[in-house]
């Protein structure tokens, strides 16, 4: 056995998580989202210790923090559709009659995943998500995908989320996929 396949802890945070984990999650956030195929600016994605709080806050917020050996090799992070206006502008843009398909007030968005590039293909991301959606009150869940992040895409697939439309952002140089499952999440 390596020593990264020793057991992993999951924690979770409702609403609030101790300040001083937030600089753990933007370290691993930075060298998820600034790395291929995301290519994302480490200074924005830094912020994360200063956004990040307030969506936990919010209603729906939650925090799923994977440790090993002491040291943060995961996180998801949630919080309720209704909550962002963003998300909420995007999709109605993507289905004009979003209030038929999902209820934004019953609806759970999955606003981060994250896992230490030496701690992947372990099961850790698709424990996170079970651990974020499990024993929700909302009935559905939504996240979005970068399209030249396919496989990840693909992955979600499998876990049993489909795709309810596209969106382009970042002016137009990146679509982003926005994905669905029914809660409860089972996969």
């Amino acid at each position: 056995m390596r020593e990264n396949d020793q057991e992993v802890d999951y924690v979770r945070f409702e609403h609030v998580a101790p300040d001083e984990i937030w600089a753990e999650i933007a370290s691993l956030f930075v060298s998820s989202f600034a790395a291929p195929p995301y290519n994302e600016s480490p200074d924005e994605l830094q912020s994360i210790d200063q956004w990040g709080p307030d969506q936990l806050a919010s209603p729906g917020g939650r925090l799923v923090a994977a440790r090993h050996d002491g040291h943060l090799v995961g996180f998801a992070l949630s919080q309720r559709l209704d909550q962002d206006s963003s998300w909420l502008r995007r999709l109605n843009v993507m289905l004009p009659t979003l209030d038929a398909v999902i209820s934004p007030s019953r609806t759970v968005i999955v606003q981060e995943l994250a896992v230490d590039e030496n701690f992947r293909g372990r099961g850790i991301a698709k424990q996170c998500i079970r651990e974020l959606l499990s024993s929700r009150t909302e009935q559905d869940a939504v996240l979005g995908v970068f399209g030249q992040a396919s496989q990840v895409r693909e992955i979600y697939g499998h876990w049993g989320f489909s795709e309810l439309g596209t969106s382009p952002i970042y002016g137009g140089t990146v679509t982003l996929h926005a994905l669905h499952h029914k809660l409860p999440w089972t996969a």
